[in-house]
């Protein structure tokens, strides 16, 4: 790599041109596991750093079962909507626990059958924040010498910075709300709720 930042450059323009699949655009077909790995190594390819990352494993989707952020595969096998469901934990995990992911899921979904439209709602939400960031990266960039990796290393700390004031708030929005709901939750949920715990 001679050229640090038209490397940057070229990898931010094919960020710029990204976005998962519309649910519609899914396999409408049930996959096994190793092709679902398969399927979603592809489709998240362009966020791998290096050739070591594992971005995603089959035992990392059945942690994402057993949490019950996804749902259970039937006989094996993963349909459209457990795709999405996985492409959305992928993303959000990366700055968010699993207990966490499952909030803001449980809270989207629940009152609707229109799990595509949400799933789509979900990827435009996401090109959009990826448009004005890659955005704000390039104004940065033309301030910066081709291989100044103080500049360079400078902007990532920015970047970075900036990423754990937005997780910390997220995180803070969440836990109060996850304390709002539980004190105002009906006195039969509270007791399916210990039971459940009780169990686990």
């Amino acid at each position: 790599m001679d050229n640090i930042k038209k490397s940057l450059e070229v990898w931010l323009n094919e960020l710029n041109n990204f976005s998962f699949k519309k649910y519609e655009e899914l396999p409408d077909i049930e996959l096994y596991m190793d092709q679902v790995v398969t399927f979603l190594e592809k489709q998240i390819k362009i966020f791998q750093n290096s050739s070591l990352d594992k971005q995603i494993t089959s035992s990392m989707i059945n942690n994402y079962v057993k949490g019950e952020v996804v749902s259970a595969p039937i006989s094996k096998k993963y349909n459209r909507e457990h795709l999405a469901a996985i492409e959305e934990v992928i993303t959000l995990k990366q700055v968010l626990s699993i207990a966490e992911v499952k909030q803001i899921l449980d809270e989207r979904y629940k009152d609707s059958a229109e799990k595509g439209e949400i799933f789509n709602s979900f990827n435009e939400l996401e090109t959009e924040k990826i448009t004005s960031i890659v955005s704000e990266a390039f104004k940065h960039l033309n301030d910066i010498d081709d291989n100044d990796t103080k500049a360079l290393i400078d902007l990532a700390l920015d970047f970075a910075l900036s990423a754990v004031a937005y997780i910390n708030i997220s995180k803070k929005i969440l836990f109060l709300t996850r304390v709002y709901n539980e004190l105002n939750m009906p006195e039969e949920e509270k007791e399916k709720k210990k039971e459940k715990e009780s169990k686990n």
